[in-house]
C-alpha cells in the first residue's frame, strides 16, 4: 500500500545530485515528489523538469532560504505526512514506507519523526526519543505541525530544524529518532563550494545561532554573542587552512551583524552577505 506522505526537497544549483542519487526513485516512485528549486543559477530548475516531468517543480524566482522554501513545499501537500529530504541523500522506496509505518506504529504523542542518516546514529533500536534531530531528513505529522508551525522564516539558513524542534518540544509533542532505519547522507553533495558561497553560509551559520539563542532566551555565560564573536575571530587567525579562516571569519561577522540588530534578509528580501569581506 502506498504511504501517505509526500516527499519535498529543496534544490539549489543540485540537478546532478538528483540525478545521480535520485533517478532510479523519481522514475519510479508512485509518491508526490515536490521539489522547490531555490533559484539557481546554474539552470538546474529547468534540468530537473526535463529529467523528472511527473514530478512538481517549483521553481522560484529568488532564493528565499532553505527553510522558507521548505514551507513553500510543506503547504503544498495534501497527503497526512511530509517527509523533507536533502537531495544528498541515498532514498528509496522501502527506507520511506519504512520510517512512515514506524511513525504510524509510534504510540507517542510524537509530531516529528527521522531515520538514521550516518553509520554512528544506527542501531538495533527501534525509536529513541530525542530533542532535535537533522534537518537532512525529518517527517512531520502535518495535522500537529499546523499548531506548531512551520520553519522560522527569519532565517535564511541553519538552526532553522533545531529552533522547530524547540518549538514542536515546546508544544508538548516528542521527536522520535529511528536508528534501525538508514537513509545514507552525503555530506556536503548538494552543493559545491566558492569563497564567496562559503563566506555567505558561515555568516549565517554564526547569525543563525544567535537568532535561534536569543528567540528563545538560551543565551548563556558560555554562549553569548560577545565570546562567540571573540571565538570565532580567534579562530579565523590561528587555523591552518585559508577555507577555515575564511569560515571563522564569515561566522563571526554574522555574530556581528546580529549583535547590530541586522536582519538575515535585506529590504528586498535577498539574504545578507554574498561577498567575501
Amino acid at each position: 500500500m502506498t504511504p501517505d506522505v509526500a516527499i519535498v526537497t529543496i534544490s539549489y544549483n543540485s540537478a546532478a545530485v538528483y540525478a545521480k542519487y535520485w533517478k532510479s526513485f523519481l522514475d519510479a516512485t508512485s509518491l508526490d515528489v515536490i521539489i522547490v528549486d531555490n533559484a539557481s543559477v546554474d539552470g538546474s530548475g529547468r534540468q530537473l523538469s526535463t529529467s523528472f516531468p511527473d514530478q512538481q517543480i517549483i521553481q522560484l524566482d529568488r532564493n528565499i532560504g532553505y527553510g522558507r522554501a521548505a514551507n513553500v513545499g510543506l503547504k503544498q501537500c495534501q497527503s497526512s505526512f511530509a517527509l523533507l529530504l536533502n537531495p544528498d541523500l541515498y532514498i528509496s522506496e522501502e527506507a520511506v514506507a519504512s520510517l512512515v509505518d514506524a511513525a504510524i506504529s509510534d504510540k507517542d504523542n510524537s509530531a516529528i519523526w527521522a531515520p538514521a542518516v550516518t553509520q554512528k546514529d544506527c542501531s538495533k533500536r527501534s525509536s529513541v526519543t530525542v530533542d532535535a534531530v537533522c534537518g537532512a531528513a525529518m517527517l512531520f505529522d502535518l495535522e500537529k505541525m499546523k499548531s506548531i508551525g512551520l520553519f522560522d522564516e527569519n532565517i535564511f539558513l541553519y538552526s532553522e530544524e533545531t529552533d522547530l524542534c524547540y518549538r514542536t518540544r515546546s508544544a508538548g509533542y516528542s521527536i522520535k529518532l529511528f536508528p534501525d532505519i538508514f537513509i545514507e547522507h552525503i555530506i556536503d553533495g548538494s552543493s559545491g563550494h566558492h569563497p564567496s558561497l562559503d563566506y555567505m553560509k558561515s555568516w549565517h551559520f554564526g547569525w543563525s545561532r544567535c537568532y535561534y539563542l536569543g528567540k528563545h532566551s538560551l543565551f548563556s555565560p558560555k554562549y553569548n554573542p560577545q565570546r562567540m564573536y571573540r571565538s570565532y575571530k580567534i579562530k579565523s587567525f590561528l587555523s591552518l587552512t585559508s577555507l577555515k579562516r575564511l569560515r571563522y571569519r564569515g561566522q563571526a561577522a554574522g555574530v556581528r551583524a546580529y549583535s547590530r540588530g541586522e536582519k538575515a534578509f535585506t529590504a528586498d528580501g535577498l539574504p545578507q552577505q554574498y561577498v567575501v569581506d
